[in-house]
């Protein structure tokens, strides 16, 4: 009898310990090249499916968030393998795909749906900016869907597509709202109050036919202008001297910045003007088309565009303004009495203002 009792206690330990080691154990042993084989097919099918064209998924890893264990890999269409866009982050996202009880996998998830919604939004803009802007110009898109319920809050909702997205705009309006965030770098430089008013005009225009599309209501909008000497060969290396030079402090219009002594601002915009006098528009074309959205930034510009970016105009509409950016621009604009210059209906409530960091105008 006691021996009986003892082996139902062995059998009881042991029975507990295979639990605990599938449970707890296995499933964090790491990823067997079977298992990653089995995840990167699960989620390439699952993607294959959703977008309609096959992606490259690697560096699959195991992750652990909020108690929750799952498998996570980078992934990007294997379309832009070969092109400008490889190796660009912007165009890189990640899938994941959770780990059930027993170390089965759950349905594939992915983050990719921003991307595409944002890619055909720019593709349906590109044709209007480029006959407005002309060829040297960049296109950097935020587009997110939204829901609600009764109004009194809104939530992102992951759309695949534009055409996904649209349907739901046309068809439930009163619970789904489009909030567009446009940057459109255009890469040349204003000389002169001419050049200023003939860029505003094409601003202005530009804005109309946003209003027209249905595409101004959750607006905002940066029109960043780059001097095009960035695109000459040796803007790099210049760039790579700026780094490691000591700045000097210098007030720009009552502000204090840090900027590259003279001596060498000087020096390189002289090299990079007769660089670019003497390169063709398809070259400079092809050149800008080389720079990676991840490297543009709508601000200040990262460390590769910070010293180029000369000067801007930024457009909120109003109910971007009063809903969405509410607790800054909205108070600011109350404070300044200048919240009817973001219905923007003359050309007059464009705003032109210049980059303090700029020091590409040493040459003259």
């Amino acid at each position: 009898m006691r021996n009986d009792e003892q082996n139902k206690t062995v059998k009881g330990i042991i029975l507990g310990v295979v639990i605990i080691l599938v449970i707890y154990i296995i499933p964090n042993m790491g990823i067997g090249g079977n298992k990653v084989e089995k995840v990167r097919q699960k989620i390439e099918e699952s993607l294959l499916e959703k977008y309609g064209e096959e992606f490259i998924v690697d560096r699959i890893g195991m992750r652990n968030a909020a108690g929750e264990k799952f498998y996570q890999a980078r992934i990007y269409p294997k379309a832009i393998v070969g092109t400008d866009k490889e190796g660009d982050k912007y165009y890189y996202s990640t899938a994941s795909i959770e780990i059930k009880i027993f170390g089965q996998l759950y349905d594939c998830g992915d983050n990719y749906s921003d991307i595409k919604r944002n890619d055909d939004v720019e593709k349906y803009l590109q044709p209007k900016i480029k006959s407005i802007f002309g060829e040297k110009v960049r296109l950097k898109v935020n587009a997110v869907h939204k829901v609600t319920g009764d109004g009194s809050w809104w939530a992102e909702y992951g759309s695949s597509s534009l055409k996904e997205m649209n349907k739901k705009l046309k068809k439930d309006p009163e619970h789904n709202r489009l909030e567009l965030t446009l940057y459109i770098y255009i890469f040349d430089k204003i000389d002169n109050e001419e050049e200023k008013e003939k860029r505003r005009r094409e601003i202005f225009e530009y804005i109309g036919y946003l209003k027209k599309e249905g595409l101004f209501e959750y607006l905002e909008m940066g029109v960043i202008f780059i001097d095009e000497r960035v695109l000459t060969p040796s803007y790099k290396k210049y760039e790579g001297e700026i780094f490691i030079t000591k700045k000097d402090e210098v007030e720009v219009e009552g502000k204090t910045v840090y900027l590259p002594p003279m001596k060498l601002r000087k020096e390189m915009s002289k090299v990079l003007e007769e660089e670019v006098s003497k390169m063709s528009e398809d070259e400079l074309t092809e050149s800008m088309k080389a720079i990676q959205k991840s490297n543009l930034e709508y601000v200040n510009g990262s460390e590769y565009l910070r010293y180029s970016n000369q000067s801007r105009f930024w457009i909120e509409s109003i109910r971007y303004l009063k809903e969405i950016n509410k607790y800054g621009g909205y108070r600011k604009a109350l404070k300044n009495k200048t919240l009817n210059r973001h219905y923007y209906k003359t050309i007059d409530d464009l705003e032109y203002r210049k980059y303090n960091y700029y020091i590409l105008g040493e040459d003259k």
